[in-house]
């Protein structure tokens, strides 16, 4: 037999699932409103604080943004077929406003229908229920005749002088033939504007100077005696831009060049300004987006005024159905809208699409005879699998993509263009497609769901590699966060991640800590309000977690609970309204360690004898000992109603350590800060009896 002391440097490291013996001694059995810190000890919860109480869809898709500008932060809430916006404390900015944008097909809740990105004073928002479409209007670029009519140009005249004195001239003969083959035009001269005119009245058609246009003339052909090197006739399509004549005459006109096996572009299109030869899209073509189906924009235009509108999104100005194809959202829904390197990005099915670097509203190429470093991207991923992307954030100055089974990095060597992209998976880890992935200072959280429990990964780069893992952050208690999670939030600025299952009145709280490479923190625990109130959503804004909750007439409130611990626990209040914010640490079971591994012994008993807690002055605590069936004892450090604080914060919690559980509680509106806590026992070997 042998006294044994030791004392636990505080229990910021939360909630453990494994066997007693394999925890750290910062791990407890469970912790209820508590916020573990490396510092500060362990403390209560801040208290949840009311702002205000309207009627909103827990359902509803809920985006929130802070302007960077002051205290503006605004709150947008999408319902089936309207939206309205709040701002941080809950106060109405813009009334419910409806719009058939955002009337859902199907039978999907907005929470799932709908993705949101703000970009300055402007938020994208997607309804992803609504099928992408063109506008099936025909744009015929003001020449809807162009692929058949006929145009000859007197290229070169000559005068060939004979005869007597040489007073007798001639030049080359130019034909002209239908498309039967038959001679319809023959002129002779040296005068092209004279050979034109009269080329012009064989065939009916007019002429610009040296230039014979004629429409409706599919077909036709012409050649001249000079081997067809004193003319170009062509319909519609030219190989060389150098073969059209430098005044045509005819405004307006769009021509195809179509190349030759000596050039390296595909087709383009040409109109003819009267001056010179712009490049442009061929004639009959829908060009347009239908934005009825496109995003829409929510823009902030005063402090109460958040319309919302149709976008009015570039058309096609170059090219044709295969040098300019639609994007490929086209005929698909879309599923996720981002912001990256200065493009404006669009998930849809296996494509990632961004558009024009700075131009938001371009999804169609320059020009198409070269592809520019600016042009819109798209790109579908590279996998053997059926692949369905979710989600895209930026991460460690690349894009990381969700699929429902896998990620993908998006990246480029350079700068980041159509000609260097470059798409590879990374990870292949499922993910719950109902949680957005969230963006905590160098490293990516997402939620995985299991049979009865989620997995939270924590995505990171590799030290001194360039390869990513994501890190199971639950593995230490794999059954204490329920599966079905609907929100994962967080803030670097606290090290906090907040996840809420949307139907009950828990937040499963993780708090963490890195020292360079390594993790000195790792905490799950729990937060909960009334039982009977029902948490629908949470969001981080600056220093505060926003809790938007039903209560049981149904109610809707906006709450919030600082994420900020205070200088002084005493000038707190811990209430939720007028309910005592109720803390409860239950702390593993006792055991000397022994071994290389570590690990409790399990060859010889410890007997408690008491417990010694270091504490903070204004701390107002219970120690609960219960022994199964044979009796439950509980201390407080305070007496009632007078609240004087008692005793010298040890407690004897006398009995076999295998045997008791020991809790550390508070239950009235006032704080505490744990900082560390010290156990005294004796070993007894294996054989001897114990209380």
């Amino acid at each position: 037999m042998g006294l044994v002391n030791q004392t636990i440097p505080g229990l910021y490291n939360g909630v453990s699932q494994q066997p007693d013996e394999l925890r750290l001694d910062t791990q407890v059995t469970e912790m209820v409103n508590c916020y573990p810190t490396l510092v500060q000890g362990v403390q209560k919860r801040n208290p949840v604080v009311h702002h205000a109480t309207d009627a909103v869809d827990t359902d509803a898709f809920i985006h929130v943004y802070d302007r960077g500008a002051g205290d503006e932060q605004y709150i947008i809430v999408v319902e089936d077929g309207r939206y309205k916006v709040y701002d941080e404390l809950g106060a109405e900015q813009q009334t419910w406003v409806t719009s058939t944008y955002l009337n859902i097909v199907g039978s999907v809740s907005p929470r799932d229908a709908f993705s949101a990105v703000t970009v300055g004073d402007t938020t994208f928002i997607v309804n992803k229920t609504k099928t992408v479409a063109m506008n099936p209007a025909t744009d015929d670029n003001g020449d809807p005749d162009w692929a058949s009519t006929f145009y000859y140009w007197v290229k070169r005249t000559t005068e060939i002088r004979y005869g007597t004195d040489n007073n007798t001239s001639k030049g080359y003969t130019y034909y002209i033939y239908n498309s039967g083959g038959s001679t319809v035009g023959n002129e002779m001269g040296t005068d092209g504007t004279i050979i034109a005119s009269g080329l012009a009245s064989d065939i009916g058609g007019t002429s610009q100077g040296s230039v014979i246009k004629k429409t409706s003339a599919t077909g036709y052909t012409g050649s001249d005696s000079w081997g067809d090197q004193a003319s170009e006739a062509w319909v519609g399509t030219i190989k060389k831009l150098q073969d059209l004549p430098g005044d045509l005459g005819y405004t307006g006109a769009v021509f195809e060049i179509s190349g030759d096996e000596k050039t390296n572009f595909d087709n383009y299109y040409v109109k003819y300004n009267g001056n010179v030869y712009l490049e442009t899209f061929k004639p009959g073509l829908a060009n347009a987006f239908d934005a009825s189906t496109m995003p829409h924009k929510i823009e902030r235009t005063s402090p109460t005024t958040f319309p919302l509108s149709t976008i009015t999104w570039e058309d096609r100005q170059f090219g044709d159905e295969d040098s300019a194809p639609e994007p490929s959202f086209v005929g698909k829904t879309l599923d996720d809208v981002f912001f990256f390197k200065n493009r404006l990005g669009f998930l849809s099915q296996d494509n990632i699409i961004m558009s024009e670097t700075g131009e938001f509203f371009n999804f169609w190429p320059s020009t198409v005879t070269d592809v520019l470093d600016s042009d819109p991207i798209d790109v579908a991923v590279d996998s053997n699998k059926a692949v369905h992307l979710r989600y895209a954030l930026p991460f460690n100055k690349e894009l990381l993509v969700f699929g429902d089974k896998a990620q993908f990095i998006l990246s480029s060597t350079r700068t980041l263009t159509p000609k260097d992209i470059n798409v590879q998976q990374s990870t292949a880890y499922d993910i719950n497609r109902d949680v957005a992935p969230i963006t905590l200072g160098p490293n990516v959280y997402f939620a995985t769901d299991k049979n009865n429990s989620s997995i939270i990964r924590e995505y990171f780069t590799v030290p001194d590699t360039a390869s990513n893992d994501a890190a199971n952050i639950t593995a230490h208690c794999p059954y204490y966060v329920p599966n079905g999670l609907k929100k994962i939030t967080g803030s670097s600025k606290y090290d906090m991640i907040f996840a809420i299952t949307g139907d009950s009145n828990k937040i499963y709280v993780y708090n963490y800590y890195w020292q360079g490479e390594e993790k000195a923190q790792s905490a799950w625990h729990t937060w909960e309000i009334e039982e009977d109130e029902t948490i629908f959503n949470i969001e981080v804004l600056d220093g505060s977690l926003l809790v938007m909750v039903q209560y049981p007439d149904l109610s809707t409130k906006l709450e919030s609970i600082s994420l900020e611990l205070p200088e002084d626990i005493d000038t707190v209040v811990y209430a939720d309204g007028t309910t005592p914010v109720s803390s409860r640490i239950k702390l593993s079971k006792w055991g000397v360690p022994s071994g290389q591994g570590n690990v409790d012994s399990n060859r010889s008993s410890l007997i408690l004898r008491d417990l010694r807690l270091s504490m903070d002055e204004n701390s107002y605590y219970g120690i609960q000992v219960d022994r199964g069936l044979i009796s439950t004892n509980t201390w407080n450090n305070y007496v009632l109603p007078t609240l004087d604080i008692i005793g010298d914060d040890k407690y004897p919690v006398v009995g076999n350590a295998e045997n008791i559980e020991i809790s550390f509680v508070s239950t009235i509106n006032k704080g505490f800060k744990l900082n560390s806590l010290s156990y005294r026992g004796q070993l007894h070997l294996k054989g001897s009896r114990g209380i």
